[in-house]
């Protein structure tokens, strides 16, 4: 019943939000303040080239403009004000030209000329609308709302209706879990409502201040304020949330279709957005196609295809690439060149999932076969070219490549596991992907989470320890000795160097709380110092924290050191392009 009264609050919030922008005209005039035209008036008009079957249902403001009115056709009912309006300090003036209007009204300032159709919107002050084709809207569209997105797995099972107000943690809570149907019920009917409202417009929005140039076709679509459509493909039957200082665009050969872009978003260069949402301040790009899938914010897909899945914030794919039917709520990760994170179709069926965890990198042409759970392991690595049998992962900063040696009584197809490896011979990167989320957040929206190495990822090291901590030692071990190692080994060498890694970070990070005030230190923190230090002083302490800062310190420049000399032994030049002590570009 909590659970419900918690979800009803969010929901509530998050469609007020979208209802607030989405379902309220824009400082429309009221009917008063439209005047029918004058004889002298439509005599303006026809002179310049403008004709109506019925002027009668053309109205202006007062001191309208009408000179710079030319060569248009009106129909039905449309409201034109045709006078000066401000935008962000600058004079807007009204312009309208070679254009065919029907049941259109036209907001102060606005410059709208060489379109072939405007039907059925509401158009307002400020915006700039040339070269375009048609530009209609027709009562009952839903404006790429309730597509059923598929969250997951191709076969249905976990999809969720799209809505403006989908966000990554709702989406999650959505898709998968015990308390899925009940959450997935609730949502519905805030939906319903949202939907049945938005279907009851006659008229479609268009924002104030938007730029829409050069764009064949946009139909029964909400454009929120300061959108810019510029030499796009098409747009249908979809959502454009408005941006502020950074604004919502559809550039340069995109399509848009059935989908819902949020604040600050961006489809380019001939990239297509089909039946999906595309979260605040990310961005498809590059020919990156991406189909009936939740994109977090602050994502990038370029080049590649997500299709059928769930990706969470800053999940990067920057070139050729597939991620099919993955649940990846927590994001953080990349996609390589070459992978193929989608073995999900058995010849049977394509039921097959993957659930990759927080902050996993899938290397350069890997191939990962589903089923696959690797939510217990984030920060994982798949190394360059390895095949990844179905598995699942639990051992957290994990590095899975290609064995170091064949090693009798193993099969083939294994590969080898190294737990905690990127704690201890990849921290730089540790540290830089937690730069990056601080420093790349471009959401207003959403805000970051907590640092990489937290109470959740430390309670994951404490149960690796636990599993590490085997009876019988061996040379080799399989899942079978170790639960949680997947389709890969463990030398013993490794088990021994994930044991002290995952305890040297374990304390650290409860020491680390000690950089505030020793009186604000969680619960969790003083247990782990209690049973990892006990009976130390608080100088003892300190003195231990400032020692292992230095390691740390010493294991990031190791990182950088090591990519340094062996680019110079490679590279000719390497040293004299790269400048020493002017510290990595994040």
């Amino acid at each position: 019943m909590k659970e419900d009264i918690i979800l009803k609050r969010r929901l509530s919030e998050l469609f007020q939000l979208v209802s607030d922008e989405m379902l309220t005209v824009y400082d429309t005039p009221g009917p008063g303040d439209w005047i029918s035209l004058t004889d002298h008036q439509i005599g303006i008009l026809e002179d310049n080239g403008n004709s109506s079957e019925d002027w009668s249902g053309v109205s202006v403001l007062r001191d309208a403009e009408l000179d710079s009115v030319r060569n248009c056709v009106f129909i039905g009912e449309v409201r034109i004000a045709m006078i000066p309006c401000e935008i962000e300090g600058r004079r807007s003036d009204p312009i309208l030209r070679s254009c065919r209007l029907e049941n259109v009204e036209v907001l102060p300032g606005c410059r709208i000329e060489s379109t072939d159709l405007l039907r059925n919107l509401h158009i307002g002050e400020g915006t700039v609308i040339e070269n375009c084709g048609r530009i209609v809207y027709e009562q009952g569209s839903a404006c790429g709302c309730n597509i059923e997105l598929e969250l997951g797995v191709e076969t249905g099972e976990r999809n969720v209706p799209s809505s403006p107000c989908l966000d990554t943690e709702l989406a999650s809570a959505l898709s998968g879990g015990s308390d899925r149907d009940n959450n997935l019920a609730v949502y519905q009917s805030y939906l319903d409502v949202f939907v049945t409202e938005l279907k009851s417009k006659k008229a479609g929005i268009i924002g104030k201040a938007c730029r829409i140039q050069d764009s064949p076709v946009l139909e029964n679509c909400f454009i929120g304020s300061r959108v810019a459509i510029l030499n796009s493909c098409a747009v249908r039957n979809s959502t454009v949330l408005g941006g502020g200082s950074d604004p919502t665009s559809i550039l340069d050969g995109a399509l848009v279709r059935d989908s819902i872009l949020k604040w600050g978003s961006r489809a380019d260069s001939m990239a297509i957005v089909d039946r999906s949402v595309v979260g605040e301040a990310s961005v498809v790009e590059k020919h990156g196609k991406i189909t009936l899938s939740f994109l977090g914010p602050n994502s990038v897909l370029a080049e590649g295809e997500i299709t059928a899945s769930l990706a969470g914030p800053f999940t990067s794919s920057h070139h050729q690439s597939l991620l099919i039917a993955a649940r990846w709520p927590e994001g953080r990760g990349n996609v390589g060149y070459g992978a193929n994170v989608g073995s999900n179709h058995t010849s049977r069926l394509p039921d097959q999932e993957i659930r990759p965890g927080e902050g996993m990198f899938f290397g350069l042409a890997c191939s990962v076969k589903f089923p696959a759970d690797y939510s217990l392991a984030p920060y994982c690595i798949i190394a360059t070219g390895v095949t990844a049998l179905p598995q699942r992962i639990e051992f957290p900063f994990s590095l899975i490549c290609k064995p170091f040696r064949s090693v009798e009584g193993i099969p083939p197809a294994f590969n080898q596991i190294i737990p905690g490896w990127g704690l201890s011979d990849n921290l730089f990167a540790v540290h830089r992907n937690e730069m990056k989320y601080r420093s790349r957040n471009r959401a207003i929206h959403w805000k970051p989470g907590g640092d990489i190495i937290r109470e959740e990822t430390v309670r994951m090291m404490m149960t690796s320890i636990e599993k590490l901590d085997v009876q019988s030692v061996k040379e080799i071990y399989t899942d079978a000795d170790i639960c949680g190692l997947g389709k890969n080994y463990l030398t013993e060498a490794h088990r021994r160097k994930a044991i002290e890694t995952y305890r040297f970070h374990i304390r650290f990070f409860a020491l680390d709380g000690l950089s505030g005030s020793p009186g604000e230190l969680s619960e969790f923190r003083k247990c782990i110092l209690e049973e990892e230090f006990p009976g130390a002083t608080l100088e003892k302490l300190l003195e231990n924290l400032s020692e292992m800062q230095d390691k740390i310190t010493e294991s990031i420049n190791m990182s950088i050191e090591k990519d340094h000399t062996r680019g110079c032994r490679i590279i000719g030049d390497y040293a004299d392009v790269r400048k020493r002590g002017a510290g990595p570009n994040i």
